[in-house]
This record gives C-alpha cells, sequence and structure tokens, in this order.
C-alpha cells in the first residue's frame, strides 16, 4: 500500500516540477508530455527506486525496474492533471471550457 503511496506522490510532485518548469520556460509546453516522463524517470533514477522491488516482483535487471517505475510516475503525473483540471484546481484539459462570469439563471 506504500508503495502506490509514494508513486502516486511522486506523480504529483512531477506535475508540479513540470508546472515550474513551463512557467519558467514557455516554449517547454510544446513537449509538455516529453518534458513529464524526462522529469518522472530523472526523479526516480535520482532516488533509486523501484516499486516492483517494493511489491517483491522480481525483474531480469535493477535499472529495468527503476526505469519503468519512472514511466508510471510519468502517466501518474498525466492523470494528476486531468484530475486537478477537472476539479479546476490547475489548467488541466479536462473539464471543458471554465466560465470567468456568472451563469445566467433563467427566472
Amino acid at each position: 500500500m506504500y508503495e502506490f503511496a509514494v508513486v502516486a506522490l511522486l506523480g504529483l510532485a512531477t506535475l508540479k516540477v513540470v508546472d515550474l518548469l513551463s512557467e519558467l520556460v514557455p516554449s517547454i509546453a510544446k513537449a509538455r508530455t516529453l518534458t513529464t516522463l524526462l522529469v518522472a524517470v530523472a526523479a526516480v533514477v535520482a532516488l533509486d527506486y523501484s516499486v516492483f522491488q517494493g511489491f517483491g516482483i522480481a525483474v531480469r535487471e535493477n535499472w529495468i525496474g527503476t526505469v519503468t517505475t519512472g514511466f508510471v510516475v510519468g502517466a501518474l503525473a498525466t492523470a494528476w492533471q486531468t484530475v486537478l483540471g477537472y476539479l479546476g484546481a490547475s489548467e488541466g484539459t479536462a473539464g471543458g471550457s471554465r466560465r470567468s462570469d456568472r451563469p445566467r439563471i433563467a427566472a
């Protein structure tokens, strides 16, 4: 259970780092998915963390488990982006277009 929580929170942290990078360097927004995956893999490799080792799943080489965990973290970062966009907490792609004016109420 803790392994899933670690991966989910790493995904959230990755999302926020990519948001910060896209604010600082606006040209990164064109390749946001690639940037998200690269940041996720780099973070997991820097931590030397493998979710497969935590669950006791054998992989051929340790680095394969670490890099694959990075891809999982990147995918969860995209899922976090969609969920937070739907809730209106950030500028996500889901949730449709938001209107800044008040809705009209039929009387």
